[in-house]
């Protein structure tokens, strides 16, 4: 498979450098990608972000609301996962069957206790089997900047 991938890449950057508008374009993407990327993990040592996707399950009298998140926390790291919380049932209250869900830049909330070495280095692994289940899985801010940084410098001189 590994083949297969760099021999579809080997034979698509020739395209690119004979087609410049497309060329351009994802020239264009990749560049607003790495600043999007490097303003939020930035600003992941003092503002909170995330960005995801909600919805609900009705459960008899009950109401599973789950959410999958990524999370610039405001304490330097951004965490990946899903969480849930059950409430009661509300005839006021529509379900959402599915609903995006963002915030930007807020200020952050109290930093989590950083219990380990790994904690204050910025990785965390947060999960809870109980009736209302959750699984988060951290990485320090810098290290998406850094990937992308290294993957746009060989994109950049392979182009």
């Amino acid at each position: 498979m590994l083949i297969l991938i760099h021999h579809n890449m080997a034979c698509s950057l020739p395209l690119l450098r004979n087609n410049l508008p497309m060329r351009k374009t994802i020239d264009l993407l990749l560049i607003l990608l790495f600043l999007v990327t490097t303003l939020l993990s930035i600003s992941s040592y003092t503002h909170h972000s995330s960005i995801g996707v909600d919805h609900d399950f009705e459960m008899q009298d009950r109401v599973l609301h789950k959410y999958y998140r990524v999370n610039w926390t405001g304490y330097g790291s951004i965490l990946v996962g899903y969480g849930s919380q059950w409430r009661g049932k509300d005839a006021n209250r529509p379900l959402e069957k599915f609903d995006l869900a963002s915030s930007l830049l807020k200020p952050a909330e109290i930093p989590a206790e950083r219990s380990s070495f790994w904690n204050k280095v910025g990785f965390w692994f947060v999960s809870s089997d109980s009736s209302a289940p959750m699984l988060w899985l951290g990485i320090p801010g810098w290290l998406p900047v850094l990937l992308l940084s290294i993957l746009l410098l060989i994109y950049f001189r392979r182009i």
